[in-house]
């Protein structure tokens, strides 16, 4: 049996989503607001008659990335389609992070062409992937202690993430570490990083290019197949130009008996 429902059910059905939207009729000077929903309004503190016949600019603030803004126009006026996370501001002047979605309709009625642009709020979200990053620039700064175990080995246990930008941040203390303490094996300890990524290996692999100029022999220990992760796997680990040992104990073992 199909149920027929007119077109006031599907505008009212969109007030529950959470999510806003505008449309605007770029036939009209500066492209102004002829419909919004409720959802725009619970999004941004804006009643219908407060913005309407206007353009959605006063959504922008201070911080609103001007290459985003740029990007919005190029788009509007070649009728196409644009999406990306803008920071925008409610009308009490609180910042929100905005993922924007602009895309042209075609309405048969009147033959015109108008643009829909549909708002949800992702501050949450953007907030907590911001926090992270700010984390990863602090990893970014932190040391790695090279510690002598015994005659000529010594480990860096790995600990947090293991970045490009943190290796050469670190890269001239490391050499000094080895070279005032006589090393010439080093055990890159992994058994607390988490993840052992294909970037994890490539900074491995550039660690060990830039000791293998100073002498000093980078050797894998602590690897958990469970920290692996895909594409990545332990046969394409081991088939790389490292060597490696389980733990920190075998290396010394297998170092001892070498040397007995």
């Amino acid at each position: 049996m199909m149920i027929r429902l007119d077109a006031s059910f599907f505008a009212n059905s969109l007030d529950y989503t959470g999510i806003g939207i505008a449309i605007t009729d770029p036939s009209l000077v500066d492209n102004p607001i002829i419909f919004i929903n409720q959802g725009f309004t619970d999004i941004t503190q804006y009643h219908l008659e407060e913005v309407m016949g206007k353009n959605c600019r006063f959504l922008q603030g201070e911080n609103t990335n001007k290459e985003d803004l740029k990007k919005i126009s190029e788009s509007l006026q070649r009728s196409g389609s644009f999406k990306a996370e803008i920071l925008n501001y409610k009308k009490d002047g609180t910042p929100f992070w905005n993922e924007l979605t602009i895309d042209p309709a075609k309405n048969n009625k009147d033959d015109k062409t108008y643009f829909v642009g549909v708002q949800k709020d992702i501050t949450k979200r953007k907030m907590t992937e911001l926090a992270y990053l700010e984390t990863i620039k602090g990893f970014d700064l932190l040391a790695l202690p090279v510690v002598p175990l015994m005659n000529d080995i010594a480990i860096m246990s790995i600990v947090g993430t293991f970045t490009k930008a943190r290796v050469n941040n670190q890269m001239a203390n490391i050499k000094k570490s080895l070279a005032d303490h006589h090393i010439s094996t080093l055990a890159a300890d992994v058994s607390s990083l988490h993840t052992f990524t294909q970037f994890t290996l490539e900074n491995l692999l550039m660690l060990k290019e830039e000791l293998n100029k100073i002498g000093t022999t980078l050797v894998l220990t602590g690897l958990s197949n469970r920290a692996i992760v895909a594409p990545l796997n332990e046969q394409i680990i081991h088939s790389s130009d490292l060597s490696i040992h389980s733990t920190t104990q075998i290396l010394l073992s297998h170092y001892t008996k070498k040397h007995w």
